[in-house]
């Protein structure tokens, strides 16, 4: 009896022991640092170790825009995608209170979008012609594509006008193409993030045409942590675990920057120096942070174009409880 009393609880012990498996899917830019800090630096692990979740196995997949980590959340494929603003805002919009919903489960950065060119005869967003063609992650529904859009409304109370005119690009993608220079390039613009601004601004005859941090009028919440209720469900605390490991991922990111370069450069086999790294994790408008802004001040410009329906008066009604305790707007 004792022996088969062994062999049956052989298999349970078996499968206590088996690692956690966790799978994140992000895009590429400093922005996403934190995600790296939780799966590469091990703050995942640590966070886990804490809860009494023994081993846990985690990967990050870099994907080329919003749609493909949206598709990777809602087909189950993927446990945890980053994702700007917009996208939150949209997809809430369409599935909140569904089985399936999705929220985030915390912010991670904020950080200047910078539309450039290599068209010498564009200086502002109205010099853009129909010969012109603008590179955005993806087109209508990124954060890069609306930034033109509200550009766009403050002119001509049009935020579409210019829609016609971006092309879906991953930011590597675009400073490539731009590469071949103005006249040969199968785009003449790119809507970019750092490191790929730094990248693109080094090339003959690029120029600044606009900065989010002026369209929008001050520091607005940029990426945040996606995660499904399912998600959320299967296991609370490993979802407490991944939560716990953003704040911290992102506390360790400010606190020794070159670090978190380092680390960055390595898990994303980055180009760029470390020095040049740091100097752009040191720019004023870029920040890492767990603090929500401006959450209905974007979501009443979707209102206003009919990207979104629905009216948000709370932030905490996009977000799951583990970031209620941030003071958010």
């Amino acid at each position: 009896m004792a022996g088969g009393v062994g062999l049956l609880a052989a298999p349970a012990v078996v499968s206590a022991q088996a690692p956690l498996k966790v799978s994140f899917v992000q895009q590429r830019g400093l922005l996403y640092l934190p995600i790296d800090e939780m799966v590469s630096g091990g703050i995942l692990q640590q966070e886990a170790t804490k809860l009494g979740l023994g081993k846990v196995e985690a990967t990050a997949k870099t994907l080329s825009g919003p749609a493909p980590v949206i598709d990777a959340l809602l087909s189950g494929s993927a446990d945890y995608g980053t994702a700007a603003l917009p996208s939150l805002l949209t997809l809430w919009d369409k599935i909140h209170g569904t089985p399936n919903e999705v929220k985030a489960v915390g912010t991670v950065s904020n950080g200047a979008m910078v539309l450039y060119t290599i068209n010498p005869n564009v200086k502002t967003i109205a010099d853009f012609t129909e010969k012109d063609r603008i590179a955005v992650p993806s087109v209508r529904i990124s954060f890069n594509a609306m930034m033109l859009e509200m550009a766009a409304e403050k002119i001509w109370n049009d935020p579409h006008r210019l829609d016609h005119l971006t092309v879906g690009l991953g930011h590597p993608d675009a400073v490539a193409a731009l590469s071949a220079g103005y006249g040969s390039a199968t785009i003449t613009a790119h809507i970019a993030v750092q490191p790929f601004t730094s990248r693109g601004l080094k090339l003959p005859g690029a120029h600044v045409v606009a900065d989010s941090r002026e369209v929008f009028g001050g520091p607005l919440t940029q990426i945040t942590l996606l995660a499904t209720k399912q998600t959320k469900d299967k296991n609370p605390t490993l979802f407490k675990g991944v939560a716990n490991a953003l704040d911290e991922s992102i506390k360790v990111a400010n606190a020794d920057k070159r670090a978190a370069a380092i680390l960055w450069k390595k898990a994303q086999n980055a180009s760029e120096s470390v020095d040049d790294l740091v100097a752009l994790l040191d720019d004023p408008g870029f920040e890492f942070t767990s603090q929500p802004h401006r959450i209905a001040y974007f979501a009443a410009f979707l209102n206003r174009i009919g990207s979104m329906k629905t009216k948000v008066d709370d932030w905490k009604e996009l977000f799951w409880e583990t970031a209620y305790n941030q003071k958010g707007d």
